[in-house]
């Protein structure tokens, strides 16, 4: 049951990105989260999830986020999934997350690994 809970609330962050409508991300993130973006940067609390956020929604609009698998493991649920945006030019790549859930069942710490959706295969005929 609380597996199901967490990945319900792992879906509905990502659709936030996608509706833009962020009105519920207090309720899903401990205050004293950490967010480890794929590329580098971090946020370390709430407000600065919030000041990413606030960011990225004047620059960026997500397209797609699909979820392709969830592993749990204890607090912390793998998720893999794609991720289309649109900035100056459409883009898409493949990630894996591990989310780590607080004993509030809250989001208190996300850490992203980015892979190329294009892939191929060199010794393959």
């Amino acid at each position: 049951m609380v597996q199901m809970q967490r990945h319900k609330r792992i879906a509905q962050y990502f659709q936030m990105w996608i509706t833009r409508d962020f009105s519920a991300l207090d309720c899903l993130f401990s205050p004293q989260s950490t967010y480890e973006e794929c590329y580098g940067p971090i946020y370390s609390n709430l407000p600065e999830i919030h000041r990413w956020i606030v960011h990225q929604v004047t620059v960026q609009k997500v397209t797609q986020w699909p979820i392709h698998k969830f592993i749990d493991a204890d607090d912390t649920v793998v998720v893999t999934w794609t991720f289309a945006a649109t900035e100056e030019k459409a883009y898409m790549f493949d990630v894996v997350s591990i989310i780590h859930f607080d004993a509030q069942n809250r989001i208190d710490r996300v850490r992203e690994f980015e892979a190329k959706h294009t892939r191929d295969y060199p010794y393959r005929n």
